[in-house]
C-alpha cells in the first residue's frame, strides 16, 4: 500500500513538471513571436506616384519655311498705312474677315504679280467676304528687318508701287516702335523669305501658307474652305 502511494505521487509530481515545462515553453515561444514582429518593419501604404507637372507651350507658334504655316494663328502688329501715313493694326482693322497677308520686298518684281493677283482675288470674292493687305519689308540675313533709318524712303516707294500698279488693297509696311524694331512683326511672323503669301480665316487660324507660289490654285480652295464655293479669278503673269 505505501509502494502504491509512492508511486502515484511520483506520477503526480511527474505531469506537475511537464505542465510547467510545457508552460515555460509557451511563454518562450510567445515571447519570442512578438519578439519577431516587433522586428518586422511595418508595412508601408503603397505612394501615389507623383503627378508629372502640367506641360506649358514656350512658344505656341507654327512655322513654316517662312511665315506662319497651317495651324498658325495671324497677331496684331502696327504698320503704316503707305497712302494714309496712318499708324495702326491691320489684322485688327478687318477684324473676323477671312485675311490675306502678302510679304515681300519692295525690290522683287515677282512680288508685283503677287500683289496685282491677290488684288484680283479679293475684287472677285467680295471685299465684304475676303480681304487681304501687302506688307513691304526688308530682308536681311534671312530675316525680316523693320525699316528704320530708311523708313520714309519706303513708305514712300510702296506708295508709288500701289499706285503703279493701281490695286486697292492696302500696302503697308511695319511700323517702328520708336528707334526699335517691330518685334511683333519681326519676332513672331518668321519671314525668312520675300512673296510669302498667308490666308488666314475669320478666327485668324492659318488655313494656307506658301513661298513664291506658281499659281493661286491651293489659296482659292483654301478660300473657297472657309467662305464656300466661287469662280477662280483670271491671273496676270507680267
Amino acid at each position: 500500500m505505501r509502494k502504491t502511494s509512492l508511486l502515484l505521487m511520483a506520477a503526480l509530481l511527474a505531469s506537475a513538471t511537464t505542465a510547467c515545462d510545457d508552460k515555460a515553453t509557451d511563454k518562450a515561444a510567445d515571447k519570442t513571436a512578438k519578439a519577431d514582429d516587433k522586428a518586422k518593419p511595418e508595412a508601408k501604404t503603397a505612394e501615389k506616384p507623383a503627378e508629372a507637372p502640367a506641360t506649358e507651350k514656350v512658344d505656341d507658334r507654327v512655322l513654316a519655311d517662312s511665315g506662319l504655316g497651317i495651324g498658325g494663328k495671324f497677331k496684331a502688329f502696327e504698320i503704316v498705312n503707305c497712302d494714309s501715313g496712318d499708324k495702326y493694326c491691320q489684322v485688327c482693322k478687318f477684324g473676323g474677315s477671312p485675311k490675306i497677308m502678302a510679304v515681300g520686298t519692295i525690290d522683287d518684281p515677282e512680288f508685283k504679280n503677287d500683289i496685282q493677283n491677290i488684288d484680283a482675288l479679293v475684287k472677285k470674292y467680295g471685299e465684304d467676304k475676303v480681304k487681304a493687305f501687302a506688307v513691304i519689308t526688308d530682308i536681311k540675313d534671312g530675316k525680316a528687318v523693320t525699316p528704320i533709318a530708311n523708313k520714309d524712303d519706303l513708305q514712300a516707294k510702296a506708295k508709288a508701287l500701289r499706285t503703279e500698279l493701281n490695286v486697292s488693297i492696302p500696302v503697308v509696311i511695319p511700323a517702328a516702335e520708336g528707334e526699335k524694331p517691330n518685334e511683333a512683326f519681326d519676332g513672331y511672323y518668321n519671314i525668312t523669305k520675300s512673296r510669302t503669301v498667308m490666308f488666314a480665316d475669320g478666327k485668324n487660324a492659318v488655313q494656307y501658307s506658301a513661298v513664291a507660289p506658281a499659281d493661286l490654285a491651293d489659296l482659292h480652295k483654301a478660300i473657297e474652305g472657309v467662305i464656300g464655293g466661287g469662280d477662280k479669278p483670271a491671273e496676270k503673269t507680267g
